[in-house]
């Protein structure tokens, strides 16, 4: 029994090893089977490189000898079926396939786009030509790609995206905030959904050269729609609904925040966010498509609606508190003092103060019937009132620590900016 389940194990072990192997080779890009080109049936040439002689295995005793011809086809489909049948995990199947394909399709790309010619004396007609069909023709090779990849996996996946996840990791911050509520393979479903729609929205418009018609947006909004339910495959409602608040959340509520000066809970944080997600198109945005198939006018209604509900959530207090937090100068302020007990109205007090030395600095610098002489002594007047003030409002302790951490960018915007030198004559 010992001996067999020693057998066992030295089988299975070579096994893994073997596979291990190969998808190193392949990630080194190095000799042997890497570069094996094999048939697809997709594809219009046949590409026909000999397959390496396989480097002998000294198989364990009393078992038959493993040998990977027996695996490696120069036929795609075959080889997907071989690894499938000598018991390789589906995830490791598509990891060698993926990163195969991509291997090959990198070679057709690269020689596509090296054949170029002198294009010196080309108008430029000729060479916006010639640019839109480089483009029509690596649009052509990506379809191409993904239709080779759907007859092998079942499934519209990518290389780029996958590995992309796996080299930032699932614990890095933006993955973490936006995913951690989903299982890994629902991660890399909708790591690979977003990779291709955002492809194929950047594709379409290349091609077009940003000049869309109305058959371009409706074009443009049924993949919208498809994105939506590419992700819905994976994702329940709940969860679908919970990508688009932490989408929300991510883009336009990073200021509500105690650091900022507003006190927030989970709970207000995650309605804002809903509030937001209900006035703002995310999958649209998140595949760069909003600003192509939303007008202006529909997007700034969207956001004076947030803006509203927003309001009306959290009183009118405390909406002021999230206006203040999203003004730099006020987060200054807050930051440089948090620590110091410094009161809320004295804070307040001095941010207004700062806001309307600014804006007066603007007008002086502005005003065209001023020499520069004159400006720099009324800038110089305004600096020292405002250096009283906010002296005055954040106390003595405060005011150190503020000039301490701004004082420079208070003196900047408070001065005359530097003039642009005109080049001398020679």
């Amino acid at each position: 029994m010992r001996s067999l389940l020693a057998l066992s194990l030295s089988l299975a072990l070579t096994g893994v090893l073997l596979l291990m192997n190969l998808v190193l080779l392949r990630s080194a890009g190095g000799p042997g089977l890497a570069s094996v080109e094999r048939r697809t049936v997709v594809a219009t040439q046949r590409a026909a490189r000999p397959i390496p002689p396989d480097e002998p295995v000294a198989p364990p005793a009393g078992a038959a000898a493993f040998h990977w011809r027996a695996v490696e086809s120069a036929d795609y489909p075959r080889y997907a079926a071989n690894l499938r049948a000598i018991g390789a995990p589906p995830n490791v199947v598509r990891d060698i396939l993926l990163a195969d394909v991509e291997k090959l399709y990198a070679e057709r790309l690269a020689a596509l786009e090296g054949d170029r010619e002198d294009n010196f004396w080309q108008t430029a007609d000729e060479r916006d030509a010639r640019a839109r069909a480089l483009a029509t023709q690596r649009h052509a090779l990506e379809l191409e790609k993904r239709a080779l990849i759907r007859q092998l996996l079942g499934a519209e996946l990518s290389f780029k995206a996958l590995q992309e996840l796996r080299e930032r990791g699932f614990a890095s911050a933006i993955a973490e905030l936006l995913l951690g509520f989903t299982e890994l393979p629902k991660t890399d479903h909708l790591v690979t959904v977003h990779h291709l729609r955002e492809a194929d929205v950047e594709a379409h418009l290349v091609l077009r050269e940003g000049m869309l018609l109305d058959d371009d947006l409706t074009v443009l909004r049924a993949l919208r729609e498809f994105f939506e339910a590419e992700l819905a495959q994976k994702l329940v409602p709940s969860e679908l609904e919970e990508l688009r608040y932490r989408l929300a959340a991510v883009e336009n509520l990073t200021a509500l925040k105690q650091t900022n000066g507003v006190p927030i809970t989970g709970g207000e944080l995650r309605e804002a966010a809903r509030l937001r997600a209900d006035t703002r198109d995310y999958l649209a945005k998140v595949i760069d498509l909003e600003d192509h198939i939303y007008p202006e006018e529909t997007r700034q209604q969207g956001d004076a609606a947030f803006e509203e509900l927003l309001r009306r959530f959290l009183g009118q207090a405390r909406y002021a508190d999230v206006e203040r937090a999203r003004d730099q100068t006020f987060v200054e302020l807050f930051q440089s003092t948090a620590q110091l007990g410094v009161a809320k109205a004295a804070l307040i007090e001095a941010h207004a103060a700062r806001r309307t030395a600014a804006a007066q600095a603007r007008e002086i610098r502005e005003d065209g019937a001023l020499s520069v002489e004159e400006r720099a002594v009324l800038l110089a007047t305004l600096r020292a009132t405002a250096t009283a003030t906010l002296a005055r409002s954040l106390g003595p302790v405060g005011f150190a620590a503020y000039v301490k951490s701004h004082g420079q960018s208070l003196t900047n915007a408070l001065s005359l900016q530097p003039q642009r030198r005109r080049p001398t004559a020679p």
